[in-house]
């Protein structure tokens, strides 16, 4: 019996600087049937030399996908790599990949383990995704903290399809996903806030597990797009008393943009024929006064209680904003 193959999805930019040990860390899984697609943004670093040293190294395993529209940041980057992978209908699982991080050899296995379960109880058909716990290290890999939810004091077990619409748990470059997913996930709408999040959100269509393990080290450094933040209370009063308009400014972009993620994903549920009830009863309740969702904010804002109510004072309600705005 033949070994369902990965796709591994590698978007790059300007990051020869830890290149080498992520390629490294990814050649050493111990699954024994991937592909490494690289699509790199237009850096001007050292990263396409490198891109090309593995390829010719590794002709059967990394496979360069030239990025047709260079420049456009990380998620078109990422798109670009989904639909090379959907279109050349290879792969039964795709994996996503950052640039700078370590992953452990039994990550692929673990996660696949997990999916053929998944799978294996009716869900073939429909959109599944695996993710996983991951350490935190350093920009020299010396260990932050064992347990990234741990660092950010996340649950992603407590989290909901719906709680998801506000609060993302799920870290991409520890996800498995099924081509069901994939599929439904493309196009990404111009109302999504990053790729990973988007797919978190296609999979309540479908099961979403977390393993609580970690099999990743996530190198925190200073040119992170999105970094690990230490969530503790010091930590945010520090935050607070430093970049207090930063802070809440960040907020209320944060309103706005999960509003109008919410309203791309039912507009696609609904598209292809999915239910989509749950989606449009939360974009009701967020148009609903600040009163009303008192009672009700902790069933869609999870994590830390400071968080939850910042976003019931702060995020505003009113008419769902229009995706072409």
């Amino acid at each position: 019996m033949s070994i369902p193959r990965i796709d591994i999805l590698l978007a790059t930019y300007n990051g020869a600087k830890y290149f080498s040990a992520q390629l490294d860390s990814l050649l050493r899984q111990t699954y024994p049937s991937f592909r490494i697609l690289i699509s790199d943004d237009g850096s001007r670093d050292d990263t396409p030399l490198l891109i090309q040293h593995y390829a010719s190294h590794f002709p059967d395993q990394v496979f360069i996908c030239p990025n047709p529209n260079p420049g456009q940041g990380a998620l078109k980057n990422f798109e670009h790599l989904m639909n090379v992978s959907l279109q050349q209908n290879q792969a039964k699982w795709i994996a996503f990949a950052d640039q700078d991080d370590i992953w452990l050899p039994e990550k692929l296995m673990l996660c696949t383990n997990e999916m053929k379960r998944m799978e294996a109880n009716g869900m073939d058909l429909m959109p599944c995704l695996v993710h996983t716990d991951l350490s935190v290290i350093d920009a020299d890999a010396v260990l932050i903290n064992p347990s990234f939810m741990q660092y950010e004091n996340l649950i992603p077990k407590s989290a909901t399809r719906e709680s998801l619409l506000s609060v993302n748990v799920v870290t991409g470059c520890t996800m498995l996903v099924n081509r069901p997913l994939l599929s439904l996930a493309l196009p990404i709408p111009q109302g999504a806030i990053v790729h990973d999040w988007w797919c978190a959100l296609v999979s309540g269509a479908g099961q979403r597990t977390f393993l609580p393990c970690a099999t990743i080290e996530y190198r925190q450094h200073h040119s992170n797009q999105i970094g690990a933040r230490n969530r503790s209370w010091w930590g945010r009063l520090k935050r607070l008393g430093t970049d207090l308009s930063s802070v809440l400014r960040r907020i209320d972009e944060l309103g706005t943009l999960t509003l109008r993620q919410a309203r791309a994903l039912e507009l696609r549920l609904t598209e292809r024929g999915l239910g989509a009830t749950y989606v449009t009863n939360y974009l009701l309740w967020r148009q609903a006064s600040k009163s009303h969702r008192a009672s009700s904010y902790r069933r869609y804002y999870v994590g830390p209680e400071l968080d939850r109510l910042s976003r019931w004072w702060f995020w505003k309600g009113g008419v769902t904003p229009d995706l072409n705005q």
